[in-house]
Order: structure tokens, then sequence, then C-alpha cells
């Protein structure tokens, strides 16, 4: 049975439990950027706010409701000081000639560019995700013209000459809407056509079908296996444009409005719109606290779990790399208590650079209790955040760290939930409960009683911190978990236990503290037998299982997990220098006193008091500093960050394959971050920012603010178009 310190660096964000833990994060992390309020409308708005006209079947929605406001905004943030100085030019106008989809996305989908969005947007922008009637998801986006008719035609017509230049060929008339809707099919290029097809993307539609889309017209089609073709549809009418991916979203969206003027046909809320979602109600009504009135926001509207499986339906995985299906997972598990997540985002009010409000929405299910663990059901009651009155950073959280999250988490609940998770992520009932045995009975084992040794000692209080050392290289990032304990010495023992009985793990004495740190077990490659006898394929075998724990080790976001019991917590940190770092603290500052950190925590207890679930602070600079200097240097796809991973992914022209190593080593980077200006250049862009959480009976509430960290720069502008 492998040790636990090894089964940790093994699974760290990689495995199934983890994949959940992922799943939240990325929930949080979209949180952290976005939200929702009742909007701001322009006086000449051409059609109802976009939420009444998009169907219930909408699983991603965001909306800007006044961009020439926002733009204004923009630029006087930090953000928008980096994105406009002219430092920053070149290297953006080589991402648009590179043609990266992250420098333009809408090209890519919609064959719109966000320039010529903004020469013809007269009030609202939404681009919503729809799933469609064949559990497929289409993308359209509804801008609303007003004002800037004339130059509505000269988009239309350069869009339709990029569609021309593709090979795209008309879409036979379909029935509805004739001279209204022009639709194209458009032959996907020849490095996509070997990614895999939904399997119903190139099947006929019935002739004459409720959508009017002729036989053999659908979504797409395919040739063997292969996706060979899109399709784009466009709508002009007086006042809005609507593009969209599929013509039957477009058509239907277009049946709310009038066919010649372009106003919505009903008033008040349509039954089966997204605004008539009662988790869409709940978190536009929440998120709307404290917004000032005169705020360009920008909102958003998430049905997670709804969107993941959909996706999953419209780019399912290749046959060699299928897994468990988590979406699935995670509905069996109680996790569809989770109905919807959204919030609104806004810049430049007061000495606020950055705002967003966010709620994850998930009542209670089936008339349970409005808290506690009883709130939801199976695996999903490990979802219990109680609030508390302090969650301040403690005095060995290090004051240069780059960031810093607390929460508060029942984890003997927590850890009684995981079972039917861990079962049914395995697909095997009773594995949980074996491993569990195994550890306290195995005579090869640590021999410990996980639950009546280890959990019942714990607290409440979990903190995760971040920072880097340098010289700055792709391993220079440093992660740490720690867990309040309310019996030290029981715990130290356990773990000293624990660890004497692991391979590859040594102990540590450390300033009068005792680390355990993994070490790679090199002696055991070594002492590996060679190839012969009659015992030539149990050699063999041995040696691919070196070579795949050796691959595991130089790929590890732990590589030398490192573990310790003190200052009332148990600590887990990536890098026994980090650990020593927190660990040597005590004498040394800590983020509770530095006074960015008590600008922000004064701007949260003022928008949400002081009974919170969670609490966090971060310094952008520290953050991103690695992943810059990697992507100025080349070597991004190195990083095993978090931050240069999915800067990697976003980058990439194809992120499926971004950061996968090959033979020769890892993936080159693609994009030329040369021209990128000295990070001293732009460091007055990276401001601090923090958040905190409510555990309330909707769900939990999450308020954000970024301040501007030291003198705010003067008002920026644009650099280049």
């Amino acid at each position: 049975m492998p040790g636990c310190m090894q089964w940790f660096k093994d699974r760290a964000g990689r495995d199934g439990a983890c994949a959940v833990i992922a799943l939240a994060l990325s929930t949080i992390t979209v949180a952290m950027v976005a939200g929702t309020l009742a909007p701001v409308r322009c006086e000449a708005a051409s059609f109802s706010p976009s939420e009444k006209l998009l169907p219930e079947s909408t699983r991603v929605w965001v909306s800007v409701a006044d961009p020439q406001a926002l733009r204004k905004r923009f630029e006087r943030s930090s953000l928008g000081g980096l994105v406009f100085d002219p430092l920053m030019s070149t290297f953006l106008d080589g991402l648009r000639q590179q043609g990266r989809a992250s420098a333009d996305p809408l090209r890519g989908t919609l064959e719109i560019t966000f320039e010529e969005v903004e020469q013809i947007a007269g009030g609202e922008i939404a681009l919503g995700v729809i799933e469609r009637p064949d559990g497929l998801l289409a993308t359209v986006a509804l801008i609303d013209t007003s004002g800037h008719e004339d130059a509505v035609q000269p988009v239309v017509d350069a869009l339709l000459e990029r569609v021309a230049a593709k090979g795209g060929k008309a879409l036979a008339t379909p029935p509805r809407n004739t001279a209204l809707i022009k639709a194209f099919t458009i032959p996907v290029a020849a490095a996509d056509a070997g990614k895999a097809a939904p399997a119903d993307a190139g099947k006929a539609a019935p002739a004459g079908d409720a959508k009017g889309i002729p036989a053999g017209e659908n979504k797409g089609g395919t040739a063997g296996g292969q996706v060979t073709a899109r399709q784009l549809a466009v709508r002009v009418t007086p006042g809005i444009l609507i593009i969209g991916d599929g013509y039957d979203a477009v058509s239907d969206v277009a049946a709310t409005l009038d066919t010649t003027s372009g106003t919505t046909l009903t008033t008040g809320t349509p039954a089966g719109s997204l605004a008539s979602l009662p988790a869409f109600a709940k978190v536009a009504e929440r998120c709307a606290t404290g917004v000032p009135a005169t705020a360009a926001t920008v909102r958003w509207f998430l049905d997670p779990l709804a969107y993941l499986a959909a996706d999953r339906r419209t780019h399912p995985p290749k046959k060699n790399r299928k897994g468990p299906d988590y979406v699935a997972i995670l509905r069996r598990q109680g996790f569809d208590a989770v109905s919807g997540v959204g919030g609104c985002l806004f810049f430049g009010e007061g000495d606020v650079d950055l705002r967003h409000n966010t709620l994850i929405h998930a009542p209670p299910q089936n008339g349970r209790p409005a808290d506690g663990p009883g709130r939801f059901q199976k695996a999903a009651r490990m979802l219990c955040f109680p609030n508390v009155a302090d969650l301040s950073p403690a005095a060995w959280v290090p004051g240069s760290a780059a960031s810093w999250t607390s929460f508060q988490w029942d984890i003997a609940n927590a850890f009684d939930s995981m079972q039917p998770l861990v079962d049914d992520i395995v697909g095997e009932e009773g594995v949980f409960d074996d491993v569990i045995a195994s550890l306290k009975e195995d005579p090869d084992g640590p021999q410990i009683d996980v639950r009546g040794d280890l959990i019942r000692h714990l607290g409440g209080r979990c903190v995760v911190a971040s920072d880097h050392e340098t010289p700055l290289e792709p391993d220079c990032e440093r992660m740490l978990i720690a867990l309040e304990t309310r019996d030290a010495e029981a715990v130290a023992a356990i773990l000293a236990k624990g660890m004497t009985s692991e391979t590859g793990v040594r102990r540590v004495d450390s300033g009068g503290n005792v680390i355990w740190e993994t070490i790679k077990p090199t002696a055991a490659r070594e002492a590996a037998p060679a190839a012969g006898g009659d015992d030539a394929a149990d050699d063999a075998a041995l040696r691919r299982r070196t070579r795949q724990r050796e691959r595991q080790d130089n790929d590890s976001v732990w590589p030398n997990l490192s573990v310790a019991v003190a200052h009332g917590h148990v600590f887990v940190a990536s890098h026994r220098d980090f650990l020593e770092r927190v660990l040597a603290n005590g004498s040394s500052s800590s983020v509770a006193e530095d006074g960015s950190y008590k600008a922000v925590a004064a701007e949260l207890k003022q928008l949400i008091g002081d009974e919170r679930a969670l609490s966090s602070f971060n310094r952008t600079e520290r953050l991103v500093r690695p992943a810059y200097e990697l992507l100025r240097a080349g070597r991004l796809p190195e990083s095993k960050s978090l931050a240069g991973t999915l800067l990697t992914r976003l980058l990439d022209n194809d992120p499926q394959q971004a950061g996968k190593r090959q033979d020769a080593g890892p993936r080159k980077q693609k994009v030329d971050g040369s021209s990128l200006p000295e990070f001293e250049q732009i460091r007055q862009y990276f401001g601090v920012n923090g958040m905190s959480m409510q555990s309330t009976p909707d769900g939990w509430y999450f308020v954000g603010v970024g301040l501007w960290n030291g003198k705010k720069p003067a008002a920026a502008g644009p650099a280049s178009k």
C-alpha cells in the first residue's frame, strides 16, 4: 500500500477527488472577476434586457448594459492602465497579428472582432451560451446598435467577406425569417478536423422540423467521426444585430422581436426566459446590494453543472482520454444543489479600483434546514462553511506572502461525507472504507485510525498561503495548507507514527520544529535488478513503474511535500524552504500588520460586516510575476503553477495541447513574449485585492475589492487599436 505522503503528491490536482476541488476553485475564480445587477440601460435601448430575450436553457450569460461608460471606467483602472500602456502595445499587437484566440476570441467563434463590436454598439452587448434541444451548445451575441446604424452594414460586409474567404456557403433558405437571417456553413480548418465530434453533430434534421432547418444542415457535418463544418447565422434589424454559431439559436432569439423594428414583442418577464429562472432572479437581487447607481457593470450568470454536461456532449473527450464523468458524479452526490452562480463587476468607484459581488445559489434541498451539514444530501453535505466573527491572518503568515486565504470548514463532517463521493469516482463501492481500514490495520502501513486519531483533533480553521522564491524559475512558486488542531501534541505523535512507516521520507529538525519531508527514492531505483533470466518480464514491469514514478516526480506540483505541526496547526507545504520560513515567522512581520492588508480589510468590513466564512488577501504583483518572467523568457509552458498553466492555455492556439510534455521535453511557447517590458516598468499596475464570503440561506455570497498599490497612476488611454 503506498504511503500517505506519496499518495498526496501523486494526486494533488490530478485525480477524481481533486477534480471536485478544482471545480470549486474554478467557480470561485470566475466569481472573483464578475457579478450580476439590475442593468443600467441606455435611454435609447432597442430591445429589452437580454436576459428576457434569451431562453431559460442559457447556460452562460455575460452582459454589459453601457459599454461606453464601462470602457471609460476601465481605462481609469489598473488593468486598463496596463492594457493601454504604450509599453504593452508591441506585445498586444503581436498577439493580434498572430491571430491568437485569446486576443480576439469572438473572431474565432462568431467571425466578428472586439473593435467591430465597439464601432456599432450603442447600448447593451450580451453573449449567451445556449443548450439546444439536442443537448449541444450554441453561442449567440446580441448587440444594441442604437445610434450606430450607419456603421452596421460595413461591419456585416466585412464579416461576410471573412466567411467567404474561409469557404463559407449559404445555408439552404429555412422557412422562418427568410429575409432577415443570413446563415452559412463554414468548413472546419484542417488543424481542427481531427477533433472528436459530438455523436449527433452531423445527423440530418428531419425535413420541416420545428426549427425549420432543412435535412442535412444541422449544427455541423461529420466525416469519419470528424467535424467538417460549422454554422454561422447573422440577423440584421434596425437597432439590433444578432450573431450566432447556429441558425436555430439565432432564429429562436429573433422570434421574440418585432420583425421590422427589432423591439421586444412582450413586456414584463417572459415565461421560459433566462430572467424567469429563480436562481437568476435571486442572484440578481442579492448582488445588487451596495452597487453605486453610477457604476458601469459587467453582469454574468452560469449554470455550472448544466453547462459542463452540455460542453462534454459538444466537445466529447477523445477515446483514449475518456475517464470518469465528473458532472454525472457530482449530480449523483447532491452537488446539483448549486443551481446558479452569478455576480457583477465594475471599476473605478471612489478609492476602489475594482469590485465584484457574487452569489453561488444553493438553497436547502427538499425542506432541509437552512444551515449546518444537514442542508444538503449525500457527499454535498461536506459543503458546510460556518460564519465566524474573526478570520484575521495568524502571526505566522509572512507579511510578504503573495496570497493568504482563511476559511471555516466543518472538517469532521466533510470527512464523514466523503465516502460516497470517492467510491463513485473510483467506480467501486467500499473503496473509501477499505483504504481507511488498511491505513489502520495493514501491518506494512502507518496503522493510524484516521477518524479517531487525527480528524477528531482538527478544528475548523483552514489556511492557504502562497509565495515564490528567487530565482524565478518554473518551480519557484510555493504553496502551503494549514489546518487548525485542538490537540497539537496528539496530532504530532500520530504524524510521527505515520511518517516513520513511510519510504522516501526523512525527518528534519528546524528551529525546534520537526519537519517530515519527502525525497526522491533514488537509492531504491538504483537497486532495481537488471533484466534477464526467468524474471525478465517482472524486471521490465519494474522498470516501467520506475520510469512512470520518475515522470510523476518531475511533473509533481508538490515535489518536496513537507509536513509539520506547530503554532496550533498541521502544515502541509509544497517545499520545505517555504514551510521553514513560515515556522520561523513568529518574530517577523505578519500580513495582519501590513498597511495594504488593513486597507483591504476595512473596505470589506464596510461591505459585508464581520461575520464571514472566508477571507483572502492577494498581492497581484507577487502572484503574476513568475509567470510574467517565464513568458518573457519563452519558458511559460514549463511553469507548474496554476497561474502559469492558465496563462499558457489562454495564449495557446490549441488549449487542449497546452503544457503537454513532448519527447524532447516541455512544449514550446507559441507566443513571443520577448517584446514585453521589464516587470519593474509596469509594477505600478499590480495592486492588492481581497475577498470575503458569507454563508447565507441562499448559498454563499462573495464580495471582493481591488485597491491600487501605492500612488494611483494617471488615467490611461488606448495605446493601439
